[in-house]
């Protein structure tokens, strides 16, 4: 399986011309755990938003994907009427970013917008923001021990 590798200084990199693609301003940043969770607060820093949330989602285990998501911890924050940006590190299947979305949308949020780094070509769900394309399993520094692990 070909793997491309990610640096902390490329993820910076990624962050700042990810928040200069996005073309509005949302009252807070929703980041999807766990891959989402270190660019959320990158990007809240990059965007001047200081409101950032959490939905847990779980959908992989170890580079193996299960037949649907699975939200184990709901977004604790009100969200009602207000614009969000849903964060996760890659669109791979699409998914999991729709179930975030619709459990966002369910709880009342005026729009929900979606960034993340990379979009894989075959997913369902394009991201509304996205930095880079790739067909490579991807791993972040984030998870380096984790993608050695499953190999």
């Amino acid at each position: 399986m070909d793997i491309l590798r990610i640096s902390w200084e490329a993820v910076i990199g990624y962050c700042e011309e990810l928040g200069g693609k996005i073309d509005f301003r949302p009252d807070l940043i929703v980041g999807l755990s766990r891959g989402g969770l270190v660019l959320t607060r990158i990007l809240s820093d990059v965007m001047g938003i200081e409101q950032v949330g959490i939905i847990g989602i779980n959908y992989y285990k170890g580079m193996e994907r299960a037949d649907k998501p699975v939200i184990f911890q709901e977004l604790c924050m009100d969200v009602r009427g207000k614009r969000v940006l849903l964060v996760d590190d890659v669109a791979d299947s699409g998914r999991s970013l729709e179930a975030a979305r619709k459990h966002l949308e369910g709880k009342g949020a005026a729009e929900v917008r979606i960034a993340t780094i990379h979009c894989k070509p075959s997913s369902s769900f394009k991201p509304d923001y996205y930095v880079s394309t790739t067909t490579s399993w991807i791993a972040y520094p984030w998870e380096r021990h984790e993608t050695e692990r499953a190999r």
